[in-house]
């Protein structure tokens, strides 16, 4: 499975209801060198790891700034949020560390 785009508060809001979901999402900004450095570590992880239950999703976050406001507001990119059933379970702002995030992905995968 691929990363989806998320190109709205509405379809943000509607990813949050879905129950029995971990989410992770990758805020991002166009003009953040680490983003676009660990964009292919995402989408590596998102390849493994992506199921019926497990979903990954990037978000341009000065684009979307309602969804940045209301998940507590993100001030550096990259910015990881895992949320598990709508609920925000951890956020970490590691940079472009490929070890990281694949602890962060790991952590939230397990069965």
């Amino acid at each position: 499975m691929s990363i989806k785009q998320i190109t709205s508060h509405n379809q943000f809001m509607s990813i949050m209801m879905e129950e029995g979901k971990t989410a992770f999402v990758d805020f991002v900004s166009e003009r953040c060198s680490q983003c676009k450095a660990i964009a292919p570590t995402f989408h590596e992880l998102a390849s493994k790891f992506s199921s019926d239950k497990i979903e990954f999703y990037v978000i341009d976050a000065e684009k979307l700034d309602d969804v940045s406001f209301e998940v507590g507001g993100i001030t550096s990119y990259p910015t990881f949020i895992a949320f598990k059933d709508g609920n925000k379970m951890e956020e970490s702002t590691f940079g472009a560390d490929r070890e990281r995030l694949q602890t962060f992905v790991e952590k939230y995968c397990s069965p």
